[in-house]
């Protein structure tokens, strides 16, 4: 039998990846509940930071890469009422160099949801001029509760 190909020879694309699932619920961190493929709900009072995965598909590059995202018009969570980017208005990721993850940082802030009510939170990756996302992957909802 032919040997498998473990290189990844495709084009390079970038993708949200949902660190959390298939992990079991009782070992989820304070505050997070899995949902579906790219897709999880945080407590805003008792999460504090979430952490969102974006993955280079392809070869690291020797240095740093932005890539950009963008909130969704369906999203009903509000920059500055519910969450706060870290840094604080910028919508753009940056993969370091030599490496294939960067992290998409969501402050939460607490006591600003209240009840049963929750708000989603869906972001899009945009990409840059040479790398874009995969069109499976690029969408990534956090919603938001009490």
């Amino acid at each position: 039998m032919p040997k498998d190909e473990l290189v990844y020879t495709g084009p390079t694309v970038i993708e949200f990846k949902n660190h959390l699932l298939s992990r079991v619920t009782a070992k989820q961190p304070a505050g997070v509940t899995a949902n579906a493929v790219l897709a999880r709900t945080a407590s805003v009072n008792t999460r504090g930071t979430d952490t969102i995965y974006v993955q280079l598909v392809g070869p690291q590059r020797t240095a740093a890469t932005e890539i950009g995202f963008s909130v969704a018009t369906t999203s009903t969570a509000v920059a500055g009422t519910h969450y706060n980017f870290r840094p604080a208005g910028s919508n753009k990721v940056t993969i370091p160099a030599n490496s294939s993850v960067g992290y998409l940082l969501v402050d939460m802030i607490p006591g600003s949801v209240t009840g049963t009510a929750t708000f989603p939170l869906v972001l899009t990756l945009t990409g840059n001029g040479d790398t874009f996302p995969s069109e499976n992957y690029k969408t990534f909802t956090l919603t938001l509760r009490n």
